[in-house]
């Protein structure tokens, strides 16, 4: 179980260079980044999306940044932006509660790592010790593997309600994708969408 997390973390950057790849190259997905004002985003696309974004948010007064089908679009109007959180506050509230059970996994990986490092630490006397010894020893690293083995118990558990979460995110992230869409379509109608391209 203590691999998991190592491996995850290793494979975390190539899916999101695979990912950013995909997003800046289709040119039919729509593309947002919602900046309120500090210094949160919520978004969909790629790094470029992003620092156009922000380099277009000079007063910090919030923006929408759209890109569609290959043409990009600011837009500055309260309304709009006001629709634009209303229609990312689900993903938000996702995220509050995937960044919770990533401290609760943290946490239990940091015990694991802990309980780790003392059975190492009786291996070694274990390899000095005397027959005698050797039973006691033996029964603590036997009581350090009970308790290994309930943290890794614990770590499945969340690892299944991360995973039940990250659909949940696809799922919101496609609904998302289609208000977004609609939204756009009426700022451009109603004249409050800036094109930049």
């Amino acid at each position: 179980m203590r691999w998991i997390v190592p491996l995850l973390l290793a494979i975390a950057p190539a899916q999101s260079a695979l990912a950013e790849t995909i997003y800046s190259n289709s040119s039919d997905r729509l593309a947002y980044v919602l900046l309120d004002g500090s210094d949160d985003a919520m978004m969909s696309g790629s790094t470029i999306d992003i620092e156009r974004a922000r380099a277009l948010n000079a007063g910090k007064a919030g923006l929408l940044y759209m890109r569609q089908d290959g043409v990009a679009y600011v837009i500055r109007d309260r309304a709009i932006l006001g629709r634009a959180e209303a229609i990312v506050a689900p993903q938000k509230e996702l995220g509050r509660r995937q960044g919770a059970l990533g401290r609760q996994q943290g946490e239990l990986g940091h015990q694991q790592g802990a309980l780790g490092a003392e059975q190492a630490r009786l291996g070694r006397q274990m390899a000095n010790s005397t027959p005698s010894q050797m039973g006691e020893l033996g029964r603590q690293q036997g009581e350090l593997g009970r308790r290994q083995s309930t943290l890794g118990e614990q770590q499945a558990v969340l690892g299944r309600q991360q995973g039940a979460l990250g659909h949940e995110q696809a799922r919101l992230a496609e609904a998302a994708q289609a208000q977004f869409r609609a939204l756009l379509a009426e700022a451009i109608h109603r004249g409050l969408a800036q094109r930049l391209d």
